[in-house]
Formats: structure tokens, C-alpha cells, sequence
């Protein structure tokens, strides 16, 4: 079931991914970012589908752009590097931050690049 997009409502089955909060209160305009990280960290290939028509790859890489893949395991960036053709020595960049470091260090294990 779909809630009403034209609305600015998330998707029903987008439930789980924001868990800590009630899905009926989420505006896509108003929480515009929140819904783009938690889909882009932890969404599935429909939950991204969903996000590219709904926001456009524009905004999207606009949005990696800006917050240069925070909170984004590294294979889940490497795979958007392709999709939003983000440049490749910027990726390399974000990823050889120290500050990444504590993050890469929780999802060690899911890929060693």
C-alpha cells in the first residue's frame, strides 16, 4: 500500500527504516534529508527506486555531494559512485578520511576496500 506521494507521505513499506519515529508524521519536504540518508544507508533496491523517482538522481547526488557519504557504508558508496556518477577521486577522498575511520571500523567485515 502507498501513502499519497503527491502529499509529500513516505511509502508504507519504508516503515522499518524509521523505526524511532511515527511514519505518518514524515513530510518529504520537511524531512527531506533524513528520508534520502535512511533510504540511501539502509534502504533496499525498491526502497532506492522509490527514492530516484520520487527526488530525482539530481538531488541525490547533490545530497552525497554535500555530506560526502557520511553514515554510508563504503560498498553502498562505491555502488552509488556509479549509479549518480559521483567523480571517482572524490569517493577515494571521502573514503581515506580518518574521521570515516569509527565508522568503517562498525562495518568491517561486510567488505575490506
Amino acid at each position: 500500500m502507498k501513502r499519497d506521494e503527491a502529499k509529500g507521505r513516505i511509502l508504507k513499506t519504508l516503515e522499518s527504516l524509521f523505526w524511532e519515529y511515527d511514519v505518518k508524521d514524515l513530510d518529504l519536504s520537511k524531512d527531506r534529508e533524513l528520508i534520502i540518508k535512511r533510504v540511501l544507508s539502509h534502504g533496499s533496491v525498491e526502497d532506492l527506486k522509490w527514492l530516484r523517482r520520487v527526488v530525482g538522481d539530481e538531488e541525490i547526488k547533490r545530497f552525497l555531494l554535500k555530506t560526502k557519504g557520511r553514515g554510508i557504508d563504503r560498498r553502498r558508496l562505491r555502488f552509488y559512485q556509479v549509479v549518480f556518477r559521483l567523480p571517482a577521486d572524490e569517493v577515494d577522498s571521502w573514503l581515506k578520511d580518518p574521521a570515516r575511520k569509527i565508522w568503517d571500523n562498525r562495518c568491517r567485515g561486510k567488505e575490506d576496500s
